[in-house]
C-alpha cells in the first residue's frame, strides 16, 4: 500500500512524521511498540534519518493530510519568487547604472556604487541571518535581519501558505520554541536571501553585457573627491587583483583612466564622446567587478546556506521528542507480556514478575520522584508498561534534601544510562522542582540520553487523557528533543 504513494522529500517528512505521531498517541503503547519494532526488524538502514523515513513509508496512510507536501509546494514557489524578484531588481538597477543618452558618459564610480558597493553593504543582514541571535549581537541581529529579503520572504510565506499555528516558527526570524526549529528558520531565510542576491548579480551582468553588445556606450569616471588619475589607477589595479593575470584586457591602464576623467572631456563635443572607441574600455572591468565582488560571495553563501539548510532539515526531523520516542520504541524489545489490566500491588507489597519477561536488552535507569511509586513495584511496572529492564532505581524529590538529590545525580552519572525513566504522580501538576531536577539531569547525562517522564496514576492504573495532556504540554515546553512523556496507556 505504501509503495503506491508518491515519494516524499526530507522536508515533507520532517513536517508530517511528528504531526502523525502526535495523533498516533491515542494508539495503545503496547500496539505502537509491537508495530514499530516489527517495522524496525524489516529495515536495513541503520542511520536514524533513514530508519525514520523507512518507517514512515511503511505506516503512512494513503489519505494523510499531506501538510508537508503543501508547505513544500509553497516553499518552492517562494524560492522561485525570490529568483524573479532578484533578477527583476538586478536588471532594473543595471539599466539605471548603464543609462546613456549620448550626452555624457556613464560614470563608472556610480555604476560600481550601485552594482558592487551597495550589494556588498547588504551582506551584513545576510551574515547576521547566518550567525543567528547570539549573545551580544541579538538586538543588532533582530534589527538588520528583519530588513533582509529572507525575512520578507518568510512573512509572505506565513501569510500565503496558511501555516498551522504550531509550524509558523519554521519561517520566522525570532520564532520557534526548539533549537531545531530556530536553526531551520535561520537557514531557510538565509537561503532565500542568497537566492535573490545571486539572481540580482546574474541579471546585472546579463543586462550589462546585453547593453554593451547591442548599444553604443561610453564610460568615464568622475567624483567630487580629490583623487588624481594616478590614485584611481592604483585603486583600479588593486580591485582587479583577482582577475588581472587571467584577463588583463579587463584592467583599465593609466592612459585610459587619465583620458576618461570627466573634466578632461569638458571641451569634447557630445558626438565625439559617443564616437570615442577608447571610452568603451571600462565595461569589462565593471562586469568583472560585479562578478568577483557581487556574484562570487553570494554564490559561496548560497552553497553554505543550502548545505546548512539540508543539515537543519535533518535535525528538524530527528530533534523532535515524538521522533525520539519512535526511535526508542524501534530499538526496544516487543511487549508480549504487557498487562491488559492495571497493575496493583498485593497488600504485602510483593510483586510477581511476568511469567515470560522480555529480554533485558532495553535496560534503563529510573528515578522515583516524590514517592510516586513504591520501589518494589518499579521493575514490574516498567517492564510491563514500557518494556524496560530497570537497574537500581533511585529516589528523589518530595521531602528529600537538595544534597540527597545531588547524590542521586552523581549515582546516575556514574551509571551512564542510555535511557532514564522518571516516575512522577500523574494527578499532581508539573512543579518547578521537578523541572530543575530534569535540567540538572540533562546537564549531567548529556544531550543524547533519552529521559522519559512517566506519570503514574494514583492506583497505578491507567493515566487519564487530561493528566497525560497536561504533562505532555508541560514537558514539550522544555524544548528538549530527548525528553518526552510516556504513560504506557491512556484512558
Amino acid at each position: 500500500m505504501s509503495e503506491r504513494l508518491p515519494s516524499t522529500s526530507l522536508f515533507e517528512d520532517a513536517i508530517d512524521v511528528p504531526l502523525w505521531l502526535e495523533a498516533d498517541r491515542v494508539t495503545g503503547f503496547a500496539d505502537r511498540l509491537q508495530r514499530d519494532r516489527g517495522i524496525a526488524r524489516r529495515l536495513a538502514a541503520k542511520a536514524p534519518v533513514e530508519r525514520v523515513r523507512g518507517w514512515w513509508r511503511d505506516v503512512r496512510p494513503p489519505n494523510s493530510a499531506d501538510t508537508g507536501r503543501n508547505l513544500a509546494r509553497w516553499r518552492s514557489l517562494i524560492g522561485a519568487a525570490m529568483l524573479i524578484l532578484g533578477a527583476f531588481t538586478g536588471s532594473g538597477v543595471a539599466l539605471a547604472a548603464f543609462h546613456y543618452d549620448g550626452t555624457m558618459p556613464i560614470n563608472v564610480v556610480t555604476a560600481l556604487g550601485l552594482l558592487v558597493l551597495a550589494p556588498l553593504a547588504l551582506l551584513l543582514p545576510s551574515l547576521l541571518l547566518m550567525v543567528g541571535r547570539r549573545r551580544g549581537l541579538r538586538a543588532i541581529a533582530d534589527v538588520f535581519a528583519s530588513l533582509s529579503v529572507g525575512a520578507l520572504a518568510g512573512a509572505v510565506y506565513r501569510r500565503l501558505a496558511r501555516t498551522p499555528a504550531d509550524l509558523t516558527g519554521l519561517f520566522g526570524w525570532q520564532a520557534g520554541r526548539s533549537e531545531a526549529v530556530r536553526r531551520f528558520a535561520q537557514w531557510q531565510l538565509a537561503y532565500w536571501s542568497q537566492l535573490a542576491a545571486v539572481a540580482f548579480n546574474l541579471a546585472s551582468i546579463a543586462t550589462a553585457t546585453a547593453l554593451v553588445t547591442f548599444t553604443d556606450l561610453a564610460f568615464g569616471w568622475s567624483t567630487t573627491l580629490s583623487l588624481a588619475a594616478s590614485d584611481v589607477t592604483t585603486l583600479v589595479h588593486a580591485l582587479a587583483l583577482p582577475w588581472r593575470e587571467l584577463l588583463p584586457a579587463a584592467v583599465p591602464d593609466a592612459t585610459l583612466i587619465e583620458q576618461s576623467q570627466f573634466f578632461r572631456l569638458a571641451g569634447t563635443r557630445p558626438s565625439g564622446i559617443a564616437a570615442s572607441h577608447t571610452l568603451t574600455g571600462w565595461w569589462s572591468f565593471v562586469v568583472m567587478a560585479i562578478a568577483c565582488y557581487g556574484l562570487t560571495p553570494r554564490l559561496l553563501l548560497l552553497l553554505l546556506a543550502r548545505q546548512r539548510l539540508s543539515a537543519a532539515t535533518r535535525n528538524l526531523l530527528l530533534d523532535d521528542a515524538r521522533v525520539t520516542a519512535l526511535l526508542d520504541r524501534m530499538e526496544r524489545p516487543a511487549l508480549s507480556t504487557a498487562a491488559l489490566e492495571p497493575e496493583r500491588l498485593e497488600p504485602t507489597g510483593a510483586v510477581s514478575p511476568p511469567p515470560h519477561p522480555p529480554a533485558p536488552r532495553g535496560a534503563a535507569s529510573a528515578v522515583i520522584w516524590g514517592g510516586s511509586i513504591p520501589a518494589a513495584a518499579v521493575a514490574s511496572y516498567a517492564l510491563q508498561r514500557f518494556g524496560y529492564h530497570i537497574t537500581a532505581p533511585v529516589d528523589a524529590g518530595g521531602d528529600r534534601t537538595l544534597a540527597a538529590d545531588r547524590a542521586t545525580l552523581d549515582e546516575l552519572t556514574t551509571a551512564a544510562p542510555a535511557t532514564v525513566l522518571v516516575f512522577t504522580r500523574a494527578w499532581e501538576p508539573p512543579l518547578l522542582e521537578l523541572f530543575d531536577y530534569l535540567d540538572a539531569l540533562r546537564e549531567r547525562l548529556g544531550a543524547a540520553v533519552s529521559i522519559i517522564v512517566a506519570p503514574v496514576a494514583e492506583d497505578r492504573g491507567v493515566v487519564s487523557a487530561t493528566e497525560n495532556a497536561t504533562w505532555t504540554r508541560a514537558i514539550a515546553r522544555r524544548g528538549d528533543p530527548h525528553l518526552y512523556v510516556e504513560t504506557g496507556a491512556v484512558a
